[in-house]
């Protein structure tokens, strides 16, 4: 059972134009092959009507007239591609997509897909195995940053996400030795260390249920570093570090070059409650010239967060609406869009919580989504004025979400180090995971030690 590619880990300065996600198959396997048929069967056998959310999405491809001939250039472009000889996608394949209808059928078909494997080859995200065909083209770009359309694609997603929470999603659990509970399979999830729904098949009683599975034994595997403490910094998620910066301006030009962060545009929503939230509580100034360090999840970590400080929750959690398939690296084939990291953090599906400690300034948590996988959750006890722990639950991505940033005040007389439990140093720009089924030279464990606070 084939879960992810294998490659050597290497230093990439700058960052590359695409990484492999490890949750689609190569081009020229078998997998990849049978995938694209059953999809085309499918096609061929549903019923005309399509389901109203993609129904909706369709009359806005072919009414709109910026949509209409950005979908109509992208469908070209894609065609352009394919008939690019020797194109290099970095083993990336790329589908054709001939028009907006065809893609609606697709959207149509995937309602009721749930991540599996095909012919022992993973498609684990099967809107981005179709999106991957017009996401690298400019005008695909330019159709997936519009609002409008994000709006649409939002409802569609909704619903398949609604799906995976059902019995039928949990299809891939119910049969030893096959699909997740292949011996490959179950060693890249470490199968032993969650707990399950029930111990009889099914294990977990729909695939989301799976995605957001808890440890038995947290304490023992997830340790908190040092939790009556906040001079001791911890990390709120499993995953690798992507990258970490300070004196982070408020501005900047983050579409250029090394893709700078810029607070003004992380700390920021199209929804006007959410932005005056912002506005009071003077995010953007509160956080200029602190501290950012941000983590790339792999689809087998755990995708529930812990609070990283003993503190007061400042306001009520928000889930700021973004963009689900846009990108910034172009070409960048990668599905999971990870070369964008640093500028998915401004224009994706976020959520933006605010921690205000006694003693160590205010830390900001963003949970960010990317693709398909961008259905963010905060525990109900994340409320204005709650007091929360180390450790505590924070919130999950519900089958989304692959990366997360926290963001730390600038503090006078104070300096933040990142570093481990063991004295090593984080390099500010790591060995960057291989593939979203790997990790990167810096793996960080949720609750563990990724920083110490010095007097200076």
């Amino acid at each position: 059972m084939k879960t992810h590619e294998t490659y050597d880990q290497f230093e990439i300065l700058p960052y590359p134009s695409s990484l492999r996600t490890g949750w689609l198959p190569s081009p020229e396997s078998e997998g990849w092959k049978a995938f694209h048929d059953e999809i085309a069967q499918r096609i061929a056998k549903a019923e005309p009507t399509l389901a109203p959310v993609v129904q909706d999405l369709l009359d806005f491809l072919n009414s709109d007239p910026i949509a209409a001939y950005l979908i109509q250039e992208a469908c070209r472009q894609n065609l352009t591609m394919l008939n690019t000889p020797n194109l290099d996608t970095d083993g990336v394949p790329i589908p054709r997509i001939t028009d907006a209808e065809y893609f609606a059928s697709i959207c149509n078909v995937l309602l009721t897909w749930w991540p599996r494997f095909v012919n022992n080859d993973l498609v684990g995200l099967p809107f981005s195995a179709f999106t991957v065909g017009i996401d690298p083209t400019l005008a695909g770009s330019a159709l997936f940053g519009l609002p409008q359309f994000n709006d649409k694609m939002r409802a569609v997603l909704n619903q398949w996400h609604q799906y995976l929470g059902t019995l039928d999603s949990a299809t891939g659990f119910s049969v030893e030795n096959q699909q997740w509970l292949s011996p490959d399979a179950k060693k890249m999830y470490q199968f032993d260390l969650w707990k399950k729904d029930s111990e009889k098949l099914p294990y977990w009683s729909s695939w989301n249920s799976f995605f957001t599975r808890q440890f038995k034994d947290p304490a023992t595997v997830r340790p908190v570093a040092d939790p009556n403490s906040n001079q001791t910094v911890i990390c709120p998620n499993d995953g690798s570090l992507f990258r970490w910066d300070w004196n982070v301006a408020e501005d900047d030009t983050f579409w250029f070059k090394d893709m700078n962060y810029s607070l003004r545009d992380i700390l920021s929503s199209s929804d006007p409650a959410q932005q005056a939230v912002i506005d009071k509580h003077g995010l953007v100034d509160l956080f200029a010239g602190g501290y950012i360090f941000q983590t790339y999840l792999n689809p087998y970590n755990f995708h529930r967060w812990w609070v990283p400080v003993n503190a007061e929750v400042l306001f009520d959690p928000i889930s700021v609406p973004g963009a689900f398939f846009n990108k910034l690296v172009l070409p960048d084939f990668g599905g999971a869009t990870t070369a964008s990291l640093p500028y998915l953090c401004e224009v994706n599906a976020r959520g933006i919580i605010v921690f205000k400690t006694p003693d160590y300034g205010h830390v900001c948590c963003i949970p960010l989504g990317m693709s398909e996988v961008s259905t963010i959750e905060f525990d109900p006890a994340m409320k204005q004025g709650a007091q929360v722990k180390k450790g505590q639950e924070m919130g999950m991505f519900n089958y989304g979400g692959s990366s997360f940033a926290i963001i730390y005040e600038k503090l006078p007389g104070k300096q933040l180090i990142f570093m481990d439990a063991s004295g090593q140093h984080y390099p500010q720009h790591p060995v960057l995971p291989t593939s979203s089924a790997g990790t990167g030279g810096n793996v960080t464990n949720i609750g563990a030690q990724i920083g110490v606070w010095y007097s200076r």
